[in-house]
């Protein structure tokens, strides 16, 4: 079965872990696969995924706030264990964000990407890109908008095959007052 959120792209380099980091100080990458959810008339978050890298791109009336994760050459731009960050950009009162990397023998990693699969399609928003050459090679997202608590929240996962090690990030971004009721 064929999903719409799903996209082949070749591309899969071999990485471990500790290569990746979170930065929100780039500009959009380009990536094969992105698609865009609608929260409210001032808001919209994109989902950005390429072979090695993902993008939340959050933007409200002209703001924009990118989180990315990637690997970087600067050694400093490490994944956080759990970290928030008060207004982290004029419409968001908080981001709060965290990572964890487990480790999976073949057998489990099937399990989790099975796992994985049932967890983007029943999201709101959902992207995946996977390399047809190394069909366990896989970098997703999700996204879910809850305007009663004012968050956008999204996860992300990257599957590193040849070590059988899965990256998971998940993130929350409060939104602003003004922004939630410009929603109402």
């Amino acid at each position: 079965m064929e999903h719409l959120w799903l996209t082949r792209t070749p591309g899969h380099v071999v990485r471990r872990p500790e290569e990746f980091g979170y930065r929100t100080d780039l500009p959009a990458l380009e990536a094969p696969a992105s698609r865009s959810l609608r929260v409210d008339e001032n808001t919209e978050v994109e989902l950005r995924v390429g072979p090695g890298h993902h993008q939340c791109v959050v933007g409200h009336h002209g703001d924009t706030w990118i989180e990315t994760v990637d690997v970087f050459e600067d050694a400093a731009a490490g994944l956080p264990v759990l970290r928030s960050e008060a207004h982290p950009t004029p419409f968001a009162s908080q981001v709060e964000t965290g990572c964890t990397v487990t480790e999976h023998s073949p057998r489990g990693l099937r399990k989790e990407l099975r796992r994985l699969w049932e967890t983007l399609e029943a999201a709101p928003l959902a992207l995946a890109v996977q390399d047809p050459q190394e069909p366990t090679a896989v970098t997703a997202a999700t996204c879910h908008a809850d305007l009663v608590s004012r968050a956008l929240m999204w996860w992300t996962w990257r599957v590193l095959p040849e070590s059988g090690h899965i990256l998971r990030t998940r993130a929350e971004l409060r939104l602003t007052t003004s922004t939630a009721r410009a929603a109402a």
